[in-house]
């Protein structure tokens, strides 16, 4: 049980790792673009894709602390934080506010 326990413990502190460095990105985005280093796209993607994996980890730790329905919901918010940011990479192309510069 003690195997087990330890497990549980480095899981729940990987999760916890991962979630800090994911809201740092996210404040890293929006310092960039106070400073007018990045454009708006680019800082909405930056926080939209942090928020994917922070739901994910926190995912991770629901399955731990909690059980099945929070786990499942902040999945469920991962996986539309995910595809939201999809959504804004295709419409910024579309609407040509999105270039690759070579």
């Amino acid at each position: 049980m003690q195997g087990y326990n330890a497990f549980l413990k480095r899981k729940m502190m990987i999760s916890r790792i991962f979630g800090i460095f994911a809201c740092l990105v996210a404040i890293t985005g929006l310092v960039l673009k106070f400073l007018n280093l990045v454009d708006d796209w680019l800082c909405l993607m930056m926080i939209v894709y942090s928020l994917g994996t922070i739901f994910a980890l926190n995912g991770n730790l629901q399955d731990i602390k909690v059980g099945n329905p929070w786990q499942r919901i902040n999945f469920a918010c991962s996986v539309l934080m995910y595809l939201f940011v999809v959504f804004i990479i295709i419409y910024g192309f579309c609407t040509k506010q999105l270039t690759i510069q070579f």
